[in-house]
């Protein structure tokens, strides 16, 4: 599997973000090195959650539009 990988603008809004909750939810103030290794953990631990329930939701996907192809195909047949 593919390791995620985030863009520095995208680490920078999110390191943004969480410093923002951390202050306004649990006041509690982390520096940029500490919020760094905060969103590296959580990407390493939650991300491969995301990215397994997105080729889930893919594969549902594609398996209902291929029951639809079918019965297409088979309404095509001859009698």
């Amino acid at each position: 599997m593919k390791s995620t990988v985030l863009e520095q603008d995208e680490k920078q809004a999110l390191y943004n973000d969480i410093a923002t909750y951390l202050e306004d939810e649990l006041q509690l103030e982390l520096g940029q090195f500490e919020l760094e290794f905060l969103v590296d953990f959580m990407v390493k631990k939650i991300g491969p959650k995301f990215y397994n329930q997105g080729l889930e939701d893919a594969r549902a996907a594609i398996l209902e539009r291929l029951e639809l192809a079918t019965e297409v195909v088979y309404e095509l047949e001859q009698s």
